[in-house]
């Protein structure tokens, strides 16, 4: 799947294919990748909000630019 190349920390076959599940693998990459580097106590509830919806930006063009 193309996703598992976009992804670092998380598995992306563990959710769903829809926007929600999309947004939530993503959300759940910015978590685990902030307390991976130890920036997790920095972050609040909505920068870390802000963080998945630029992540979920990059994932849609991404795939765009992967399929063409």
């Amino acid at each position: 799947m193309l996703t598992q190349d976009f992804f670092l920390y998380i598995d992306p076959t563990e959710y769903s294919r829809d926007a929600q599940g999309m947004f939530q693998a993503c959300y759940d990459e910015v978590v685990a990748e902030a307390k991976d580097t130890g920036d997790y106590p920095m972050y609040g509830e909505a920068m870390l909000l802000q963080s998945a919806k630029w992540k979920q930006d990059d994932l849609i063009a991404y795939l765009r630019d992967v399929m063409g």
